[in-house]
């Protein structure tokens, strides 16, 4: 028996050394600054629900109004169809900047921006806040 496992970890070493590296991370992921105010908004989900990747659906942006802002929906599911995207968030953002500084963003009836009264969500917000800074 230990010499059927030493001469099956022998053959699989080559192989494992052969495995290829990981794909490149996507740019929302790899720092860079969001350009628009769909993309900052997609950014700003994705850090709260942890998620490296969503399927968004309906967007709606509105980088024009002030305080600029988006509306989308989205699903955490790759393979979501069409008629279950149905998780929303709205961002709104600080008209001075470039889409990066998030002023408040809404999910699941929940809002997150500075002056909220419950410490948790004032902290996740501040956690965005964060997270968004540190993009380059």
């Amino acid at each position: 028996m230990k010499r059927l496992f030493a001469a099956a970890l022998l053959i699989a070493t080559p192989a494992l050394a052969q495995t290829p590296s990981p794909a490149p991370r996507a740019a929302a992921e790899a720092g860079t600054r969001p350009q628009t105010v769909e993309d900052a908004c997609i950014f700003v989900a994705k850090s709260m629900l942890m998620a490296r990747d969503l399927k968004v659906g309906v967007v709606q942006a509105f980088p024009e109004l002030t305080p600029p802002g988006a509306r989308l929906t989205y699903s955490t599911r790759m393979d979501a169809e069409e008629g279950d995207i149905t998780d929303e968030i709205e961002c709104q953002f600080d008209a001075g900047t470039s889409p990066t500084k998030v002023t408040r963003f809404c999910m699941d009836s929940t809002c997150y921006a500075s002056d909220s009264e419950d410490h948790e969500d004032r902290r996740r917000f501040e956690e965005v806040q964060a997270l968004m800074q540190r993009l380059k």
